[in-house]
């Protein structure tokens, strides 16, 4: 059984249409997507333009909107992922596999026994 590991919490927003999941400090994105941040009076304002559709489709986040989602390692890398790899942090994904991080420190523990022998 393979475990997805998620290396860090961070904001991200969500394609209403491909669903793919952005990473907010990460723009412009290696598929061609790219994030506006803009300040409108005392909120942030976030615009995805996500590479797809053709024009791209875009979509609109005020500050408060963003969310905190759990990342994997290789999303992490790109800067965006699918939900199976950034799911949200408080609440389980249907589409995501579950991961308890109690299961990630017992491994980790077996294979520091393993290799201390």
């Amino acid at each position: 059984m393979r475990y997805a590991i998620y290396v860090l919490s961070s904001p991200c927003v969500e394609c209403p249409k491909c669903f793919t999941r952005y990473l907010i400090a990460f723009s412009p994105y290696g598929n061609g997507s790219y994030l506006v941040r803009t300040v409108v009076g005392p909120a942030e304002e976030y615009i995805l333009y996500c590479s797809c559709g053709r024009p791209p489709a875009f979509s609109r986040w005020i500050g408060h909107q963003v969310k905190t989602y759990a990342v994997s390692k290789p999303a992490h890398d790109r800067g965006f992922g699918t939900p199976e790899e950034i799911v949200p942090v408080g609440r389980p994904s249907r589409r995501a596999k579950s991961f308890e991080m109690t299961r990630l420190f017992e491994l980790n523990s077996v294979d520091k026994e393993r290799s201390s022998k």
